[in-house]
């Protein structure tokens, strides 16, 4: 029996935002979009994008950040899309992290140094955690976070620390590695036990039961070390690049759920455009653009319909 680990969810742990679709494996449409297309193809497409985004995308197409900062780009794919917006938010960020600098000593010792920023981050911004999409914006809103947005915020300010850090994602969640040795888990999630954060075998088998994604049949068939280890097998460590799609398909996720479909395909776009070796951004892309098109054709949309319709013969090709 082949178990699905696509909805794993943790109790206190959930960051279901992040992952409707956990699916690995090789994009056979990953060269669909070259990015030397990706400028005509928006052009082409009755999409929305801002000047910002477009550069964004345009320079996170060998994978790599180029032009912009970690923190632009994070900001930017969060939604702080014009000039002014982006001015902004990054000076508070740098506020922020000029106030950490001077707060925190800078210790010696590695991980010290990490478990004072870890609880200075939820002294001064991570107060609510949301298991909805919510960006790095949201954290300006009563200090509101996900698993992925406080990974990627634990990040940024990281590396001014000199942190050796990676950002990990697994189904439905995110969570900060320390690379020490022994490496640390930092789950920023669990603002008062999260530092050195460790689940057993059994803890994560218990989870995946109490979801109803494996059963009392897959232990007995597959066996408890079989299970556990195809579930350490779906982690894997995410580059700045790849988080920033993962910003983008939350926007898109947040769109759907209201029914915003113009943004929702847009977004999608985005993740895929971004990184389009990972499947699940390939199928929400190809599933939102096909609601996009039901709801263009509800509205007699002409024009905009076949753009969209030529897409997807494209896209299914």
């Amino acid at each position: 029996m082949t178990t699905n680990f696509s909805k794993i969810s943790f109790p206190g742990l959930v960051c279901a935002s992040i992952s409707l679709f956990f699916l690995f494996g090789t994009n056979t449409f990953a060269q669909l979009y070259p990015p030397d297309r990706v400028p005509r193809l928006i052009d082409d497409l009755p999409v929305f994008f801002k000047p910002l985004e477009i550069q964004l995308l345009s320079d996170t197409s060998d994978g790599l950040l180029n032009s912009f900062t970690l923190l632009d780009a994070g900001l930017i794919a969060s939604g702080a899309t014009t000039p002014v917006s982006l001015s902004q938010n990054r000076r508070r960020f740098k506020h922020l992290q000029q106030h950490a600098l001077l707060s925190i000593p800078y210790l010696l010792h590695t991980e010290h140094r990490a478990a004072e920023l870890f609880y200075y981050l939820h002294r001064q911004i991570l107060r609510q955690f949301e298991t909805r999409p919510v960006t790095l914006l949201d954290l300006w809103t009563r200090g509101r976070y996900n698993c992925i947005t406080a990974s990627y915020l634990y990040f940024v300010f990281a590396r001014r620390y000199d942190l050796p850090v990676a950002v990990v994602e697994t189904p439905m969640h995110a969570y900060i590695r320390l690379n020490t040795h022994p490496s640390l888990v930092i789950e920023l999630t669990l603002p008062k036990r999260g530092f050195g954060f460790s689940q057993t075998r059994d803890d994560v088998l218990s989870n995946l039961l109490n979801a109803g994604l494996i059963t009392p049949y897959d232990l007995s068939t597959s066996g408890i070390d079989a299970l556990f280890e195809a579930y350490r097998e779906r982690q894997r460590i995410l580059t700045p690049v790849q988080i920033l799609a993962v910003f983008f398909y939350n926007r898109a996720l947040a769109a759907y759920e209201h029914r915003d479909m113009p943004y929702a395909f847009q977004y999608a776009l985005a993740a895929y455009l971004i990184h389009p070796e990972d499947a699940r951004y390939r199928r929400l892309t190809y599933d939102f653009a096909r609601a996009y098109a039901t709801a263009l054709r509800r509205d007699e949309e002409t024009e905009s319909l076949q753009a969209i319709m030529a897409f997807l013969q494209d896209f299914a090709r």
